[in-house]
């Protein structure tokens, strides 16, 4: 069963150091390998507000992948990972502690506060099973940070 979904693509402009970002659909074979894509970018489009955010949402989403660069192999174009366009400096580790202990306090003023926890068990270990994943990435950004600065 093939899959697809929607990826960043990096072009190269006219100008040598010309790029542009792009929203691309890719579909992918059986086992993940790229087969192909749109030649044109899609946009954003919702019938209704909450479809446009739905949307916007898995835009996001494809940002957080690594961006794709067409380029061409044996004479013909292909899509190839980039991994290099954010380099890690070492304020990340921190920066990231300190979102995720933003995040877990909000999650808890917006969600773990709700009414609906108190009253509902099964909403109530869901918003559990939230709460220690934030916890758990705090807690791993934080073992990151100590092993860097161990070496």
């Amino acid at each position: 069963m093939s899959s697809w979904n929607i990826r960043v693509l990096r072009k190269a402009g006219a100008d040598a150091d010309e790029v542009s970002y792009q929203i691309h659909e890719v579909f992918y074979d059986e086992d993940g390998s790229i087969q192909s894509w749109t030649l044109a970018p899609v946009t954003v489009y919702g019938e209704t507000l909450a479809e446009l955010r739905e949307e916007i949402r898995h835009f996001l989403h494809a940002c957080r992948r690594p961006v794709l660069e067409e380029r061409e192999v044996d004479g013909r174009p292909v899509l190839v990972a980039d991994d290099g366009d954010d380099p890690i400096n070492p304020g990340h580790y921190f920066e990231f502690m300190d979102r995720a202990s933003v995040a877990t306090d909000y999650v808890y003023q917006f969600l773990g506060s709700h009414p609906l926890i108190k009253k509902e068990p099964s909403l109530c270990a869901l918003y559990d099973k939230a709460e220690a994943a934030l916890a758990e990435l705090y807690q791993e950004a934080g073992r990151l940070e100590y092993d860097r600065n161990a070496d």
